[in-house]
C-alpha cells in the first residue's frame, strides 16, 4: 500500500515547502503560472469510508477502506502542505448515494465541501435529483462559486441568479479562470423540470472562454460533468482551455496501488492537443472520494500547459482522519444511526450492484430488485417488472443486511409505478435499454417475469432479437406485441427518465403506488429472511466485444 511519505516523495515534496524547478522558475518569471489542482468528482453522499473486500492475485482475502470525509480532509491538507499554489475544485455529483443524502438533502455534503476548502464546483446531473428546490438550498448556502456555462435557468426564477458561467480565483498573483459544463442528458437522468435548459457544451464553454481571454485571463480550467469520453472529444475542439477536470463517468485514470481498485481506463493526465494544436490535459478521479486527484501544472503566459506532474492518490488510512470532521460526522450520524443499522435480513452470497455490471449485464442484485417489485405489486396483477441499471447504486456483501445498505443500493427515494403496456411498448422499452450499452448508460433494463436477448452486432433500435414472458418455474412463452401486460417499474422510468419516452407516452392505465423502493426491498428481505440470488439467464448478450 502506498504511504503518505511515498505520495509526498512522488510530488518532489521534501518538507513543508516545495521548490520550483529551474525551468518552471524561468517560466514563472515570464508571466507563466504554476498551480496544484486538487480535485474530486462524483462523491455521491459518501461521507463515511467505503469498504472494498475481495481476494488479491495471490488468493489472499482483503478488506480495505477508502475515502470518507475525515480522511479526504487529511489527504487534502497533506497534499496542500508542499504544494505550489493549491486550488481545490470539484466536478459535481455531490448529491445522491446514501442515507445522508435522503435525510439531509445535500446540506451534509455542502458542510464537507466547505470543510475541504473547495474554491469552485460545477453542477452534476444528480444535483437535480431532489428537484430545483433542493439545489437552490445548496447554492444559497454555499460560500464558494458554482459554475456551469451551459445551464440556462433564465425561466426558473429561484435558480437563475445562483449559477455562474465562470469564476476567477486569485492565485500566485494572477487570475485563474474556472468555467463549468453539465451533461445535456440531465433531463433524462434527473429531474430539473421543464424550465431549466441544457445547451451545447462546446458552444457554451467556448463563448465563456473567449470572454475571459478577451478580459486578459489566459489560464483557464474547465470543470466538466460530461464524462471522460466527451471530455476527450471536447478537448480537441476547444481553444484556450488548458485543463479539463472531469466527472460523471466515474472513470479511473492513471497509476496507483491498492487492493480492490479498478484498472485505469486512461492516463492521468490524458494529454491531448486542442483545436489550435496546443497542450490540453484531461483529469478525473474515479468516484466516492476513494481516490483524490492532484496535478501540478505550469501554464505559460498564453495559458498552455507546459509542465505537469501529479498522480491520483488513494485515500487510505495512510492519512490520519481529521478529528474535527470525525466529530461533525458523528453529529450527522447519531440521529439516523439506529434506523440505518437495523438488520432486515441476510444475503447468502454477495449481491452484485457494481456500476460496471448493472449497466451492461444481468446481476443477481438487479434480479432481486425486479423480483421484489413484482412481489410487492402482486395484488395489482403485475406480471412484468423493469428496473433501470442506473437506479442500482451499490453492492451488498454476504451476511446481515441493514436498512442503511438498502438505501445505499436505491438512494433516490423512487416509488413503484404500475402501468399497462402493450407487448410492443415493452419491447421498445428494452430497445431503449440496450441502445447505449457501449457507454454503460443507466437505462440498461433488468427484468422479472420475462427474459430477453440482444445482439450488439446490430444498430441501436434493432438490437432486441428475442423477448419471452414467464418465469423459470412455469416456463416462458414468446412476447405477444398486441397483448396488454401489467408492468411495474419506478416512477422515474415511468415518467420518461433514462430515455423511456415509450413508457411516458403509453396510453394504458397508470398508477403511482407511492411504495418507496427501499421499503419494498426491506419488506422483501424480511419476508424471505435470507436471499440466495443467482444470475439466471434473464438477459442474453450476443456478439459482445471481448
Amino acid at each position: 500500500m502506498i504511504s503518505r511519505r511515498d505520495i509526498l516523495k512522488l510530488f518532489g515534496i521534501a518538507g513543508a515547502g516545495a521548490a520550483v524547478s529551474g525551468q518552471q522558475a524561468e517560466a514563472q518569471s515570464s508571466g507563466a503560472l504554476t498551480v496544484t489542482l486538487l480535485h474530486s468528482n462524483d462523491t455521491h453522499d459518501r461521507l463515511e469510508p467505503t469498504t472494498i473486500a475481495g481476494t488479491d492475485s495471490a488468493g489472499k482475502a482483503f478488506s480495505v477502506q477508502y475515502g470518507g470525509v475525515a480522511r479526504i480532509k487529511a489527504a487534502i491538507e497533506s497534499l496542500k502542505a508542499g504544494a505550489i499554489n493549491p486550488v481545490v475544485l470539484d466536478a459535481g455529483d455531490v448529491f445522491t448515494g446514501t442515507i445522508y443524502g435522503m435525510i439531509y438533502k445535500g446540506l451534509a455534503d455542502l458542510a464537507y465541501m466547505e470543510a475541504f476548502g473547495v474554491q469552485a464546483q460545477t453542477i452534476g446531473n444528480h444535483e437535480f435529483d431532489g428537484g430545483v428546490s433542493q439545489l437552490v438550498e445548496y447554492l444559497k448556502n454555499a460560500t464558494f462559486p458554482v459554475v456551469s456555462t451551459n445551464i440556462d435557468a433564465s425561466a426558473e426564477p429561484t435558480l437563475k441568479d445562483l449559477i455562474k458561467k465562470s469564476t476567477l480565483i486569485d492565485v500566485g498573483g494572477q487570475k485563474l479562470g474556472i468555467v463549468g459544463a453539465t451533461t445535456t442528458d440531465t433531463p433524462i437522468t434527473s429531474s430539473p423540470g421543464d424550465k431549466v435548459k441544457f445547451l451545447d457544451p462546446l458552444t457554451s464553454v467556448q463563448a465563456e472562454v473567449d470572454k475571459l481571454r478577451a478580459s486578459g485571463v489566459t489560464k483557464i480550467v474547465m470543470l466538466s460533468h460530461l464524462g471522460y469520453s466527451v471530455d476527450v472529444a471536447l478537448a480537441k475542439q476547444l481553444r484556450g482551455v488548458g485543463v479539463i477536470i472531469g466527472g460523471h463517468s466515474h472513470t479511473p485514470l492513471g497509476k496507483y496501488e491498492g487492493n480492490g481498485l479498478p484498472a485505469p481506463e486512461g492516463n492521468y493526465p490524458t494529454v491531448l492537443k486542442n483545436a489550435d494544436g496546443k497542450n490540453i490535459l484531461v483529469l478525473q478521479s474515479w468516484e466516492w472520494g476513494k481516490i483524490y486527484g492532484s496535478m501540478r501544472v505550469t501554464f505559460l503566459s498564453d495559458g498552455t500547459p507546459q509542465f505537469w506532474k501529479g498522480m491520483p492518490v488513494p485515500v487510505t488510512n495512510a492519512f490520519k482522519a481529521d478529528t474535527r470532521l470525525l466529530a461533525t460526522l458523528k453529529a450527522f450520524t447519531v440521529p439516523i444511526d439506529g434506523f440505518r443499522r437495523t438488520v432486515v435480513g441476510a444475503a447468502a452470497v454477495r449481491l452484485n450492484g457494481d456500476r460496471a455490471d448493472v449497466r451492461k449485464r444481468e446481476t443477481n442484485l438487479s434480479n432481486v430488485i425486479a423480483d421484489a417489485n413484482l412481489w410487492k405489486t402482486r395484488n395489482y396483477n403485475t406480471t412484468l417488472s423493469l428496473q433501470n441499471g442506473g437506479g442500482v447504486r451499490a453492492s451488498i456483501e454476504a451476511g446481515s443486511v441493514t436498512q442503511g445498505q438498502l438505501i445505499d443500493v436505491q438512494p433516490f427515494g423512487n416509488t413503484l409505478f404500475v402501468m399497462d403496456v402493450t407487448g410492443k411498448e415493452f419491447r421498445a422499452a428494452l430497445e431503449n435499454g440496450v441502445s447505449q450499452w457501449e457507454a454503460g448508460a443507466g437505462r440498461f433494463c433488468h427484468v422479472a417475469g420475462a427474459r430477453y436477448t440482444f445482439d450488439l452486432a446490430q444498430k441501436p433500435g434493432s438490437r432486441i432479437v428475442k423477448v419471452e414472458t414467464g418465469n423459470a418455474k412455469d416456463g416462458f412463452v414468446p412476447l405477444d406485441e398486441t397483448k396488454v401486460y401489467k408492468l411495474v417499474t419506478n416512477n422515474f422510468v415511468a415518467a420518461g427518465g433514462d430515455g423511456f419516452t415509450v413508457l411516458k407516452d403509453a396510453k394504458g392505465a397508470r398508477l403511482d403506488t407511492y411504495f418507496p423502493d427501499y421499503t419494498v426491498m426491506t419488506e422483501y428481505f424480511q419476508a424471505l429472511k435470507t436471499i440466495d440470488a443467482k444470475v439466471e439467464g434473464r438477459i442474453t448478450i450476443l456478439n459482445e466485444p471481448k
